[in-house]
């Protein structure tokens, strides 16, 4: 978290903040603050996570190559490169590359989603 009495830094993905997660996707913390997170992630062709949902955090997909599918009840969203999505709380949701290139996304997160990650059983498309 930057403060008034520090100057803003440039920031990048690099192996001091990075992190697995799902099945063989990489992530990267560019901000971590209790009332807004960015972050770099890339999922490889295939890549995705568990259903799930937050109830308080809102989410923002921000598409910078590959094609973005997220599950959502009744539909599949989609966004490709140079476009957004928006997740509000309490929407189930399974974010996923259904494409056949790396999918590289920054996920905008306000406030952070830690502590605010609830599994969902329902099945989503």
């Amino acid at each position: 978290m930057t403060t008034p009495d520090q100057p803003p830094t440039a920031r990048r993905a690099s192996p001091a903040n990075h992190y697995p997660w799902g099945n063989g996707c990489d992530g990267w913390r560019l901000v971590e603050d209790r009332a807004l997170s960015l972050r770099e992630e890339r999922l490889p062709p295939g890549g995705a996570e568990a259903p799930h949902l937050h109830r308080v955090a809102r989410q923002i997909f921000y598409v910078l190559a590959g094609e973005l599918s997220i599950a959502v009840p009744g539909t599949l969203l989609r966004a490709g490169a140079g476009e957004a999505l928006e997740i509000p709380p309490g929407l189930p949701h399974l974010v996923r590359n259904a494409g056949s290139q790396d999918l590289r996304i920054l996920l905008v997160s306000a406030p952070d989603t830690i502590g605010d990650r609830y599994p969902v059983e329902a099945p989503l498309p």
